[in-house]
Parts: C-alpha cells; structure tokens; sequence
C-alpha cells in the first residue's frame, strides 16, 4: 500500500495546471485596441506627409526667385589663397601714351610774324609794335619766349634807327609749351626814338619818312613790315 502511494503523488506532480482560457469579451477589446493604434499610426504618417511637403514646396519657391550666386575664384581673392593685398597688387591699365614735347624745337615748325596796330601814324601817334610766335609743327614744342630772346627792330633804309636790345633793362627767359597752332603774342610801343649799343646817349630823333619792323625771336625772325610816320 505505501508503494502505490507514492506513485499517485508522483503523477499528480508532474502535470501542470490547466491555464484558463479568455472570453470572447477579451479578445475584441484587444482587437479594439490593436485597431485604434493603427489609426493614429496611419494619421499620424499623413500628417507627417503632408507637413513634409508644405516644407519642400517653401524651399522651392524660395529658391526660384533668388538668382544663383555667381561663381568666385579663389586666385582672384587675395583673402582666398592666402596672400595679401602686397603680394597681389591690382592690375592696373597704363595709359595711352601721349605726344612727348620736344625740348628743342624744330626751325620748320616754328614761325615768327611782325604786326603794327596801324600803317600810318600822325604827329605825336607812336606805333605799337607785335611779335606772335606760332608753332606750326604736328606736336608740341617747348620754346623760349623770354625777353632775352626778343628784338624789336625799326629800320629806314640801311639806317638802324632802334633796337629794343640796346636798351633793354632787364633781361628774362620764360620757356612755354607750345600745342600745334598754338601761338604766343608781345607787343612793344614805340617812343619814336633812336637807340644804339649799349643804350649811348642819341640825341637826333627819326623823323618823318618809311620806316620798316622787323620781329626777332631767338633764332627766327619775321619778314619786314613797312609803316609810314607823319
């Protein structure tokens, strides 16, 4: 008898129990609740979609009315590569080169007129005198149109009646550029008087006859213009 006890119980212990099955009730709340899950997952993508796309559609409008950067060059930038604004200085564009006056003129280009303000003069009238330099030549020219450089001769025959160098009292050189076509003017008076070397005293006065003006300038001089005194 004790035998067949132990077996009994040794039998009865190896068995689980039985675990109890869920109602019907059970499962459809679990399906309930699988079901609302997935609705909200799914609205939740939707939304997620559409917010997405409302993005990309501002960037793209953005986008197209900003025009593209244009395009930089790191040689052309001294900050870019690294040097300096020493190292690369800007490129500059030289200038046309210009026509280069001439220190010595040439005699070609270069005229010398006489001019008086009238062809007659009256008792008491004394003639103005006009020396005009003109150059003539195609380019520029660098000419001495100084005291120094000038004579106002009068002449009557062989006679020299006057010079403006005898007398002259101050002595100065004044250099100009002369532009092709341009000229310059000097005018002198007159007294009716005569003069010689070294400005020694003349007592004799010219009187009235043909008298003839010749306008010197350095090495140039005019042709001769005859005028009459009364």
């Amino acid at each position: 008898m004790a035998t067949s006890g132990k077996n009994r119980q040794g039998g009865n212990a190896a068995r689980p129990a039985p675990r109890p099955r869920a109602s019907a009730k059970v499962y459809r709340r679990r399906r309930q609740v699988v079901g609302v899950l997935a609705l909200l997952v799914l609205a939740g993508l939707v939304t997620g979609g559409i917010a997405l796309a409302n993005f990309l559609g501002s960037l793209g409008a953005s986008d197209a009315g900003t025009p593209p950067a244009a395009p930089t060059s790191s040689a052309a930038s001294p900050a870019a590569n690294g040097a300096g604004a020493a190292d690369s200085p800007p490129a500059t564009v030289a200038p046309a080169p210009a026509a280069t006056p001439s220190g010595v003129c040439n005699e070609a280009g270069i005229k010398v007129s006489g001019s008086v303000d009238r062809t007659s003069y009256a008792a008491g009238e004394d003639p103005r005198l006009s020396l005009r330099v003109t150059n003539t030549g195609q380019v520029p020219c660098d000419i001495n149109v100084g005291t120094s450089q000038m004579q106002f001769k009068v002449t009557s025959g062989e006679d020299l009646v006057f010079n403006s160098r005898d007398c002259q009292a101050d002595s100065t050189n004044l250099v100009k550029n002369l532009k092709p076509g341009a000229s310059e003017t000097a005018n002198f008076t007159w007294k009716r008087n005569r003069s010689a070397a070294g400005c020694a005293k003349v007592t004799a006065d010219p009187g009235a006859g043909t008298y003839v003006f010749v306008a010197i300038l350095g090495k140039w001089s005019s042709g001769k213009v005859v005028f009459q005194l009364q």
